[in-house]
């Protein structure tokens, strides 16, 4: 049962590496289950990229980087929404009825079995826990990994809940980098800004109201390959940027503006 569990979870989990009791993987840090529309999140791990947005329980992810989920088995949405740490992925997903667009970065996630017979042990052979006594141990069995959640077939353990030792999980990140580049969370449907097209010599978008638009090019690398401020008005804008020396290829171009950010994946030729 442990086995399937586990099995289940890390699958959920987006894992890309496995080990005798650890699974570590570039992710967002959801659980998922595959439906006919897309991925539906089971759950968004406190302390991830993925509580950082809008997203949350209940919602289907029906897109990564502008790649359809609808009608996919489950191992080609994982393949989607996992992969190099820090490199950003904009998922689209529905929530209550809306449709939304998320650019999020990957962070390094582990998850760990947290053996039973330990976890009572290290209480005296205690039979029940809260979620306090368990995040206890948790962090002292990762003291080099920050701890964002203790699950249970999956779900997160709430404060005040009592649960017995059996098929628990840590879930960790790595301790952030106060220099490392940041996730930028952004909900389209509330952007001022909406890329329309890219060149070497002009970047094209649609503005919803006037103001500062401060407009980023990241590689899939995660690298910010350029950044651009200019006044822009309501409506259709070129702003002019020297990208003859960017390398061809994929990027996401983001789009700062009054308070909000949107993010857009574009190709460069």
């Amino acid at each position: 049962m442990k086995n399937l569990m586990k099995a289940s979870l890390v699958a959920a989990l987006l894992t890309a590496t496995s080990f005798a009791d650890t699974e570590s993987f570039g992710g967002i840090g959801v659980t998922i289950y595959q439906t006919s529309e897309g991925v539906k999140v089971a759950e968004v791990i406190p302390g991830t990229p993925a509580s950082e947005t809008k997203l949350q329980q209940g919602d289907v992810i029906t897109a990564v980087d502008g790649v359809s989920l609808k009608g996919q088995p489950i191992d080609f949405s994982k393949e989607k929404l996992r992969g190099q740490v820090n490199k950003p992925l904009e998922i689209t997903y529905i929530s209550q009825g809306e449709s939304y667009s998320e650019v999020i970065r990957r962070a390094q996630i582990t998850v760990t079995d947290l053996e039973s017979q330990n976890v009572k042990e290290w209480y005296g052979n205690k039979t029940e826990f809260n979620a306090q006594e368990l995040e206890t141990f948790a962090s002292a069995k990762e003291s080099n990994k920050q701890l964002v959640a203790v699950l249970q077939h999956g779900n997160t353990i709430e404060a005040g809940e009592m649960v017995n030792a059996n098929n628990l999980n840590g879930v960790y990140v790595d301790r952030v980098d106060e220099f490392a580049p940041k996730a930028r969370p952004n909900t389209a449907k509330l952007g001022h800004g909406n890329l329309k097209g890219l060149s070497r010599k002009a970047i094209a978008l649609n503005a919803k109201s006037n103001g500062t638009a401060t407009i980023t090019i990241i590689s899939a690398e995660g690298e910010v390959m350029a950044t651009v401020t200019e006044q822009v008005s309501k409506g259709y804008n070129s702003v002019k940027w020297q990208g003859e020396n960017v390398p061809a290829g994929r990027y996401m171009v983001t789009i700062e503006l009054n308070g909000s950010i949107s993010g857009k994946n574009a190709v460069l030729k």
